[in-house]
């Protein structure tokens, strides 16, 4: 599973949006790609100017792809011209948590002859 975060610049209206988002998602479908969740996560102001622009919304979508054709969604997302920054790492699974085993139960003392008792 991988993860694109990807940035467009604010020049483009909320009316834009939409229609560049499904752009994007039909270049990871027409790679045989499986979009898995996608999420808005907003307009906010860039860590430092791209090409004079301060602010931008960013999206994030899983998905699922071979490997072999990530070389060739990279080189998709570089002419889409709606796209400042794009990035595409390998999603982090989070494994399911095992059970512990049970450990035995400690007897409690109350005074000294109990100690006698205990069984080890």
């Amino acid at each position: 599973m991988y993860e694109l975060l990807y940035i467009i610049p604010t020049p483009f209206s909320e009316k834009d949006l939409p229609e560049i988002s499904k752009k994007i998602e039909k270049t990871i479908i027409d790679l045989n790609g499986k979009i898995i969740e996608r999420k808005e996560l907003g307009n906010k102001k860039l860590a430092y100017p791209i090409k004079q622009i301060y602010k931008g919304f960013y999206f994030l979508i899983n998905f699922e792809m071979e490997t072999d054709n990530l070389s060739k969604l990279n080189k998709k997302l570089k002419t889409i011209p709606e796209v400042l920054r794009y990035m595409v790492v390998k999603a982090i699974v989070p494994r399911p948590k095992r059970e512990r085993k049970k450990e035995k139960e400690i007897p409690k003392i109350k005074n000294f002859e109990d100690i006698k008792n205990v069984k080890i």
